[in-house]
């Protein structure tokens, strides 16, 4: 090798060592960066600069879970009460009285033992009182009626009780359709005989003459 060669040889080595020795100057130290955390992630920087917000912890884990975000929190309607109606207040109806004809006086009269001293009017379908009086206590008084001057009946027979003072009273009602004329009441004590002096003195009598109404 010629003396040329070993000084450019030389040379080369010299500027190879003095561009190691200035790289290794410019390397940072070691002990100087801290390492990297070795986990299984690392967190980078995020390229948005506006701040991240962290959800606040919830202060009573049994509380009811919040509404949806951007739904107002509705209040209970109170239920509609339906205003009460009132029952109508219904009157009764008003009933006119229907008139009445007015009722006849009633007549009562008092048996005699003359045939024609005791005589009434009466009209269809009313009544009449007969009374009598001077009997004993306790007799049985039989009841007639029949068209007068003749057998013929209107009523069947009756019989009433004289009180303790001999008196006693009975009602006979005049049918509606009874034809208008002269009726006779014939009344006398049934002592059990029927017949001589004592049953012919009992007899008692009364006209009564029927009307149209």
């Amino acid at each position: 090798m010629s003396k040329l060669s070993i000084v450019i040889a030389s040379a080369a080595i010299t500027v190879l060592l003095t561009a190691c020795s200035s790289s290794a100057s410019d390397q940072p130290d070691a002990g100087s960066v801290a390492a990297a955390p070795t986990g299984s992630s690392s967190v980078s920087a995020s390229p948005d600069p506006s701040p991240t917000l962290s959800a606040a912890p919830s202060a009573d884990s049994s509380a009811e879970p919040s509404l949806e975000p951007g739904t107002p929190p509705q209040e209970a309607s109170p239920e509609a009460v339906p205003p009460a109606v009132e029952a109508p207040v219904l009157e009764p109806p008003v009933v006119e009285a229907t008139p009445t004809a007015p009722e006849a006086p009633a007549v009562v009269i008092a048996t005699d033992p003359v045939w024609d001293a005791v005589r009434a009017t009466v009209r269809q379908g009313s009544s009449f009182t007969i009374t009598g009086t001077g009997y004993q206590p306790g007799q049985q008084v039989v009841i007639l009626m029949g068209i007068s001057q003749s057998d013929g009946m209107v009523m069947d027979e009756q019989r009433a009780i004289t009180d303790a003072a001999g008196n006693y009273s009975f009602t006979i009602s005049v049918a509606p359709d009874l034809a208008p004329r002269t009726y006779a009441v014939l009344t006398y004590v049934d002592d059990g005989v029927n017949g001589g002096p004592q049953f012919e003195a009992s007899k008692r009598f009364a006209l009564i003459d029927v009307v149209a109404a």
